[in-house]
């Protein structure tokens, strides 16, 4: 593995953070107290880009006692100032959407066209939106009767915790920091370990909009070390995590033995449904774009695809043409539309499951690939439809979060509804008809927090995103995000004078006896 990277982020980088001075504690940079540090890599090259600060529990404990002193003054601030501050964050993404698009390119494989293009513009939406939100939260007036009023008051929890992962770097980010900040938390961040480059930038730039210090720390560092210390840490009531749900069980037990409120955003192994009157040509397009797309590490991804016996056939040759379209490899080049995995531990745990499959009877429908160009020291693993899966093995089960489409097919509605349910996830579903009866009958019949009809992946900065099942609790997005990180106070106020109820004489007493 070469030490030095092709792409050099010396110009895209604060100074600082170049020698190793990665930790963002109260408008500042530090090195880790340790002096500790932890490599990023290109996923495309296998090359060093940035050796991090690795974070530990003596600089969670830094960043915890910033966010608490500066959450003083944060919380009582106005909140057209604090929309003020963000709606100059969107700006500030806006600006530099070129760089911090190239930076979760070169960390996470992402193609550059999507970094730099809607998903840039993507987080700087996610901003304004919180901006607008952050001048208009209230509470409620309780009707008790004459003399007696009930007040509902929603207040900020103070310091929030949040671990974002590698998949989508700047998006997950701004996903927890643009609501955590709007209702007047200060917030401690620690992005994936793969995937730190975007946030060390994102954080300057916040400063440079407004931000006080200390209402925005990031603590880079590995999850067992730096995200565990900040789960545990007693300073901090409130947590946020997305990621795999094997992790976000154990944050969840952590979280119930302190009592601590948690909102989690875990995996999925989303079901399309294709039934014989849908518009297959779409639906195929869709298919491919949903299961593929960052090289199939969404998860929200309709990885499961159950397609109705009469089109099965037709449905598999509709997947290989739009298959055969797929550009695939450097992210760097403007053309590609697939990178590489994240790192070569996500590449191997996709052939181990896959390997798995093969062995379970599942099989592989051969493809026409003419533009698939990996790149020799990449993270590279190609596009697979896979066909005859068991539907009880660890491969058809587990999130595989690769470039993998399973196909299964299904004989009447019921058949599709117990196939698309049968999975301990419950993220996102999407259904392909021109029938506004059998839409409206799936909608009910699945169990997933988001449901798409004849479309996928279309959500809104308005639009809450709540994991059912084994995919998660509480939401992301809309307004519903912001009610994740306040919590409710209730007054009750009486202007007519206090009686307590001692005072009354007692209830004549009654004789049991007789």
């Amino acid at each position: 593995m070469s030490s030095e990277p092709k792409v050099a982020v010396a110009n895209l980088l604060p100074a600082e953070c170049l020698g190793g001075a990665t930790l963002w504690i109260n408008g500042s940079w530090h090195q880790a107290a340790s002096g500790a540090h932890f490599r990023s890599v290109n996923p495309s090259t296998g090359e060093v880009l940035l050796q991090a600060a690795q974070g530990s529990g003596e600089d969670v404990d830094k960043a915890v006692k910033a966010a608490q002193a500066a959450a003083v003054q944060w919380i009582t601030l106005d909140g057209i100032e604090r929309g003020r501050i963000l709606r100059g964050a969107a700006d500030a993404v806006r600006a530099n959407r070129n760089t911090l698009g190239l930076l979760d390119t070169l960390d996470s494989g992402r193609p550059i066209a999507e970094t730099s293009g809607g998903s840039a513009e993507g987080v700087a939406r996610l901003f304004d939106f919180y901006a607008g939100l952050s001048d208009k939260i209230h509470g409620s007036i309780v009707p008790m009767g004459p003399g007696k009023t009930g007040l509902v008051e929603r207040e900020p929890y103070g310091v929030v915790g949040a671990i974002s992962p590698w998949n989508y770097p700047l998006t997950n980010a701004a996903t927890k920091i643009a609501p955590i900040l709007a209702c007047g938390n200060a917030m401690i961040l620690k992005p994936a370990e793969q995937t730190p480059l975007s946030v060390l930038l994102l954080a300057p730039l916040l400063k440079e909009a407004g931000l006080p210090d200390g209402v925005l720390n990031i603590v880079t560092g590995l999850g067992v070390e730096a995200g565990a210390a900040l789960v545990e840490h007693p300073g901090v009531p409130k947590l946020s995590f997305t990621g795999s749900t094997a992790v976000g069980r154990r944050i969840a037990a952590a979280a119930g033995e302190r009592l601590k409120s948690v909102t989690l955003e875990l995996g999925g192994k989303s079901p399309m449904i294709v039934f014989e009157d849908a518009d297959l040509a779409s639906a195929a397009s869709a298919a491919v774009f949903s299961v593929f797309m960052n090289q199939g590490q969404t998860c929200t991804a309709c990885a499961r695809v159950l397609v109705a016996k009469p089109v099965a056939a037709r449905m598999l040759e509709l997947f290989k043409e739009e298959v055969a379209k797929l550009h695939i490899g450097d992210p760097l080049d403007p053309h590609t539309q697939i990178g590489p995995l994240v790192s070569f531990e996500q590449l191997n745990r996709v052939k181990t499951l896959v390997d798995e499959g093969r062995k379970t009877g599942a099989r592989s429908v051969p493809l026409d690939l003419p533009f698939y160009r990996p790149m020799e020291a990449g993270c590279f693993h190609e596009p697979l439809i896979v066909t005859d899966v068991d539907r009880h093995s660890r491969f058809a089960r587990e999130e595989i979060f690769g470039p993998v489409m399973t196909v299964y097919t299904f004989t009447d509605d019921a058949d599709a509804y117990d196939l698309a349910n049968d999975t301990e996830y419950g993220l996102a579903a999407s259904v392909w008809t021109k029938s506004l009866a059998r839409a409206e009958t799936a909608r009910r019949q699945l169990h997933a927090g988001v449901i798409w009809i004849n479309c996928v992946h279309t959500l809104s900065p308005g639009t809450p995103v709540s994991g059912h099942k084994a995919s998660g609790m509480g939401a992301e997005y809309g307004v519903e995000a912001v009610e994740q990180y306040m919590k409710l106070k209730t007054t009750v106020a009486m202007y007519g004078g206090w009686i307590s109820p001692f005072s009354e004489p007692p209830a004549q007493a009654t004789d049991l006896a007789s």
